[in-house]
C-alpha cells in the first residue's frame, strides 16, 4: 500500500488525545449499556439468528416465499450460522463483545493501509475521533466485523493475497459493507484477491443450498426478489445516505425514480474507479474510501453503516497536502460534528418544521457527499502538483 507522510505536529497531540481518550470510553461505555438493557436494540440480531437457526437446525429455504423478508445473501446465512448454536441467553453480550473488539481492530486496519508510516501518536487522533461517533455506540451488529475484514483484505493485498481474499470473501456476507473493497480489488488489479474473494462467497452459497436442498439459481432469484422488494419502487426502504432519496424527489417514486437513482449511483462510481487504476500513491490510498463513499451514496445504509466514512476520514486527516490543510480540517470536524452528534436522529426532530429541518434530516448524505467531492479534489490536486513536479526535474536536468 502507498506510504504518504503525516502533517500534524507531534507536541500538540498528548492533551487532546487525552480528552478524546476520555470522550471515547465514555460514548463506548454509553454503547455497551444500551446494547444490555434495551432489548429493542438487539432486534436485528435475533432475526438473523432466527434464520440462521431455520436454516442450520431445519433445512428452510429462506428465499422462497414471495413475501419473504430475508436481504441477507445466502452466503451470509451460511457463514454466520454458528450463532445458532450460542444460547439465547448469551447472543446479545456475545455479539456485543464481538463488535466492541473489532472497534479499534477496524480503525488499527484502515489507519495502517492508508497511512502505515503514521506515528502511533498522531494515528491515535483520528482512531480515538472516530470512537466517539454516535454510530459506534450501536454494538448489536456485523458490519464492523465485516468492514474490518474488508480492510484486513486491503492491508494484505500485496503480501498475503491468499489470506486477504479470504478476509475478503467473509465481508461479503455483508455486500454493501465488503463490496467497494471488492471494488478496490477488481479495479487495482488484485486477481488473486479477487477469485479467492468470490470463491469463499461461492462456497457459502453452495453450503447453503446443500442445507436447504434447493438450486443455485432458484436461490438467488428469490434474494434478487426480495431485495428489488425492499429496496426499489415506491415503498422502497431508503437509507440515511442513499441518493435515491433525492432522485425520488426528483423523478417520483415509480420506475423513473429508480432510473435516475442508477444513473447517479453509476456517475458518482465513476471517479473511485479512476483513481483506482493509477498508479499513484495518493490515489492508491484514497480509492478504497473512496469506494465505500460511493457505497453509501448509492444502496440502503443505516446509521451505524456510517462508519464506512472512516477510511475517508483518515485520509483526510493524514495525508500530506500542507496546501489544503485548513480546508482538510474544516471538512474532517464538519463529519465529525455531524456523525458524533447523529444529527438526524438528535436535532431534526427538535427543527422538523423549520427551515433546518432538511439540512438536519439529510445532514449525513450532505456529510458523505462533502467526503467524496473533497478527497476527489485533493487528489487532482496531489496528481497536478505531482506532474508539475516532474515536467520542472525533467526541464532541469
Amino acid at each position: 500500500m502507498p506510504r504518504i507522510r503525516v502533517l500534524v505536529a507531534r507536541r500538540s497531540l498528548p492533551p487532546l488525545a487525552v480528552v478524546l481518550a476520555v470522550l471515547a470510553t465514555i460514548n463506548l461505555g454509553v454503547g455497551v449499556g444500551l446494547a444490555l438493557t434495551q432489548p429493542s436494540r438487539a432486534d436485528d440480531v435475533w432475526i438473523i439468528y432466527d434464520w440462521c437457526r431455520a436454516w442450520l437446525l431445519r433445512g428452510t429455504q429462506l428465499y422462497a416465499d414471495l413475501d419473504a423478508m430475508t436481504d441477507y445473501p445466502p452466503n451470509a446465512i451460511a457463514t454466520l450460522a454458528p450463532i445458532a448454536l450460542v444460547p439465547r441467553s448469551w447472543l446479545v453480550p456475545v455479539v456485543a463483545m464481538l463488535t466492541l473488539v473489532s472497534t479499534p481492530l477496524l480503525a488499527y486496519v484502515v489507519i495502517r493501509s492508508t497511512a502505515p508510516r503514521a506515528r502511533l501518536a498522531v494515528a491515535i487522533v483520528p482512531a480515538l475521533l472516530f470512537f466517539c461517533w454516535g454510530g459506534v455506540r450501536t454494538l448489536l451488529e456485523f458490519s464492523r466485523v465485516c468492514l474490518a475484514l474488508g480492510f484486513g483484505s486491503v492491508l494484505l493485498a500485496d503480501a498475503r493475497p491468499g489470506t486477504a481474499g479470504v478476509l475478503l470473501g467473509l465481508a461479503l456476507v455483508k455486500p454493501h459493507i465488503g463490496g467497494p473493497v471488492l471494488l478496490w480489488a477488481m479495479f487495482t488489479r488484485h486477481t488473486r484477491v479477487v477469485v479467492i474473494a468470490v470463491l469463499v462467497a461461492a462456497l457459502g452459497v453452495i453450503v447453503y443450498c446443500a442445507r436447504a436442498h434447493v438450486g443455485v439459481v432458484d436461490v438467488l432469484i428469490g434474494y434478487v426478489r426480495t431485495l428489488r422488494s425492499l429496496f426499489a419502487g415506491a415503498d422502497a426502504m431508503i437509507g440515511r445516505t442513499s441518493l435515491q432519496q433525492w432522485t425520488h424527489v426528483v423523478a417520483g417514486d415509480g420506475a423513473l425514480g429508480d432510473a435516475f437513482w442508477i444513473v447517479a449511483a453509476g456517475v458518482v462510481l465513476i471517479a473511485p474507479c479512476r483513481l483506482a487504476m493509477t498508479a499513484r500513491p495518493s490515489a492508491q490510498a484514497a480509492s478504497p474510501a473512496l469506494f465505500c463513499l460511493w457505497s453509501l451514496l448509492a444502496v440502503y445504509h443505516i446509521g451505524n453503516n456510517l462508519i464506512l466514512m472512516l477510511p475517508a476520514f483518515v485520509f483526510l486527516l493524514l495525508v500530506d497536502d500542507p496546501e489544503t490543510a485548513g480546508w482538510r480540517m474544516a471538512v474532517a470536524a464538519a463529519i465529525q460534528i455531524v456523525l458524533m452528534l447523529d444529527l438526524p436522529v438528535h436535532v431534526y426532530p427538535r427543527v422538523a418544521d423549520s427551515h433546518l429541518g432538511f439540512v438536519a434530516r439529510d445532514a449525513d448524505r450532505f456529510a458523505v457527499l462533502l467526503a467524496y467531492v473533497s478527497v476527489v479534489l485533493i487528489c487532482r490536486r496531489l496528481d497536478a502538483s505531482a506532474s508539475a513536479g516532474r515536467a520542472w526535474a525533467h526541464e532541469h536536468r
